[in-house]
């Protein structure tokens, strides 16, 4: 009796087609009385369907399985031929063949499903404020799939009585605060939901504000350094 990982293994390779005109008349012989190598067979249709949808037919080109033939060696003549049993061999490759199948499938329906179905907020943006061709005060990076921005201070310096606080400036719209900028190390900030519709076209500019920011929601001080955000 199989087990059920002999059971799956021998569905996956039916459906993948490695088994030989002999062999997939034996399967289908044991699928009409085993209902559990039944649903195992609809279990691996079901997960490989997709990829039918994705990769177009192609007809092979006239002649294609003349010119394998004739490319092929001729049979050994006379008894003498030794007989190798390449079957446990052949069990070896199919399982081979079986786990890079599936792995290429899987990679396969990954990259149609991110085709067919592109989500608009996995693209992360990033930003080099600085103030007009001098160093970097900061780099910036966006991540709306996690709502976080990553702040890495490297030239940014404020007077002692004032904080930085960093502002995305959305193409069209009053600018909104992501927080205030530690000089002396990175900085990780949330990105609020409303704002991760406000990326594309803006920019971000840093304003010199009372300490602990700016009292009115709005940029109160001038903008000492400014970047636009663009698409990694």
């Amino acid at each position: 009796m199989s087990t059920p990982d002999e059971t799956d293994l021998r569905a996956a390779e039916y459906v993948l087609g490695t088994l030989s005109a002999a062999e997939r008349e034996a399967y289908r012989r044991e699928r009409a009385g085993s209902p559990a190598l039944a649903a195992a067979e609809r279990a691996w249709e079901a997960r490989l369907a997709p990829l039918a949808g994705a990769v177009p037919e192609v007809a092979p080109p006239p002649g294609a399985w003349e010119r394998i033939a004739a490319r092929l060696p001729a049979e050994p003549a006379g008894p003498s031929a030794p007989v190798v049993d390449l079957r446990p061999a052949l069990r070896r490759w199919r399982r081979a063949a079986l786990a890079a199948g599936a792995l290429a499938a899987g990679l396969a329906l990954f990259i149609a499903v991110e085709r067919l179905a592109p989500r608009p907020d996995a693209a992360r943006y990033l930003a080099v404020v600085n103030r007009g061709g001098e160093l970097p005060a900061l780099v910036v990076q966006v991540d709306p799939a996690a709502g976080t921005v990553q702040v890495r201070a490297l030239a940014a310096e404020a007077p002692r009585d004032r904080s930085l606080e960093l502002w995305v400036v959305p193409a069209s719209g009053a600018p909104r605060s992501l927080g205030l900028v530690r000089e002396e190390a990175g900085t990780r900030l949330p990105l609020p939901a409303g704002d991760r519709a406000l990326l594309d076209g803006a920019s971000l500019a840093v304003t010199l504000e009372p300490p602990g920011g700016s009292p009115s929601g709005a940029p109160t001080g001038p903008a000492v350094y400014r970047g636009r955000l663009v698409r990694e």
